[in-house]
C-alpha cells in the first residue's frame, strides 16, 4: 500500500486521508505529535516517543492518549504499508470543535501518518534567527503549532540555509526549527540548555557518546561558542544525524567526533531492528 493512514478506526492510502476541517488540530493547531522511526516492524525509541506524547498532552492540556492503544495502531498501521523504512507520524488532536474553549471540544481524535522515510541528506545548512518557539506554548510540549517554524525557515530559505539555528534574546543557541542541536568543544559534546524541546533522537544520540567515552554536557550556549565550535550536528527523529556544513554561509567541515555519533547512531538503528 505504500504511504498509509488510519484515521477514525480506519486504514487507507494517504491520498485518500482526511480529517473533517472542524477538528482543532486543524484549525487552532490545537494537538501534539510525534515523528518516530521505522525499520522493518521496529519503532525506534517507540516507548520514548509515546512517553513525550503523554507528556506533551499534559502540557497543553489535552486529554491523556493511551500509549498501549497509540503503539497498537501505529504497528497496524507499518503493517498496511509494508514499507521496510518509514516515518510514522502520531497525532493526538483535541478533536471536533464546538467553540475555541477545551472545554467545548468534542472527543480526542487519533491520526497515523505512515510514509516512506526519506534518505537523509548528507550536510544542512544553518542560518542564525534570532527569537524561540516559545511563548504561550511551551517549549517542551512537541506540539501541532508550527507557525513560529514555519516563520523562522522562511527566513533560513531565505538566507540560502536548509534550517533556522534559534537564538533567544540572551543571544544564546537553543535548537534549529526542525532539529536538535550538538556542539563539540575539544574534550567534551555541548547540547544547548534553555527553552528546547527535549529530544527523543538526541537523548539516544548523548547515550551513544557516552558509550564511546565522549563527555556530553547540557548548559547555556553563547551564540559566539557555536560559531567557533569545532563541529555541530543535528538530530531528529526523520533524518538521524547530519552534520552541519555551513553556519549564516560559513562552510563547516563535518569532524571525528561527528563521524562516531552518526556510526554508533547508524550501529543502533540496526541493532534496533533486530532486537525489536
Amino acid at each position: 500500500m505504500s504511504a498509509t493512514a488510519w484515521i477514525d478506526g480506519r486504514v487507507m492510502p494517504l491520498a485518500e486521508a482526511r480529517v473533517p476541517v472542524t477538528d482543532r488540530g486543524f484549525l487552532w493547531g490545537d494537538h501534539v505529535f510525534e515523528i518516530i522511526r521505522a525499520q522493518g516492524d521496529t519503532l525506534c525509541d517507540g516507548a520514548a516517543h509515546l512517553a513525550r506524547l503523554v507528556a506533551s498532552a499534559a502540557l497543553v492540556r489535552l486529554p491523556a492518549p493511551d500509549p498501549a492503544f497509540v503503539e497498537r495502531v501505529a504497528r497496524e498501521t507499518l503493517t498496511a504499508a509494508g514499507l521496510a523504512a518509514a516515518s510514522i507520524r502520531v497525532m493526538w488532536t483535541r478533536g471536533d470543535a464546538r467553540g475555541l474553549a477545551p472545554s467545548a471540544a468534542g472527543a480526542p481524535r487519533l491520526v497515523i501518518l505512515v510514509e516512506p522515510l526519506a534518505p537523509a541528506p548528507h550536510g544542512v545548512r544553518l542560518a542564525v534567527v534570532r527569537g524561540s518557539r516559545d511563548g504561550l506554548v511551551p517549549a517542551a510540549a512537541k506540539t501541532g503549532n508550527y507557525l513560529g517554524s514555519v516563520l523562522a525557515l522562511a527566513l533560513a530559505e531565505n538566507a540560502g540555509a536548509d534550517d533556522a539555528l534559534l537564538v533567544d534574546g540572551d543571544e544564546c543557541a537553543l535548537e534549529t526549527a526542525t532539529a536538535s542541536l550538538f556542539v563539540v568543544e575539544p574534550g567534551k559534546v555541548l547540547m544547548p540548555a534553555g527553552a528546547n524541546l527535549p529530544g527523543v533522537t538526541a537523548a539516544r544520540v548523548a547515550a551513544l557518546l557516552v558509550g564511546a567515552g565522549h563527555a556530553v554536557i547540557s548548559e547555556r550556549l553563547p551564540l559566539a561558542r557555536v560559531v567557533a565550535a569545532d563541529e555541530l550536528f543535528v538530530t531528529s527523529a526523520r533524518r538521524g544525524l547530519v552534520p552541519v556544513v555551513a553556519l549564516d554561509g560559513a562552510p563547516r567541515l563535518p569532524g571525528p567526533v561527528t563521524a562516531t555519533a552518526s556510526a554508533a547512531h547508524a550501529a543502533w538503528v540496526r541493532a534496533c531492528t533486530i532486537s525489536g
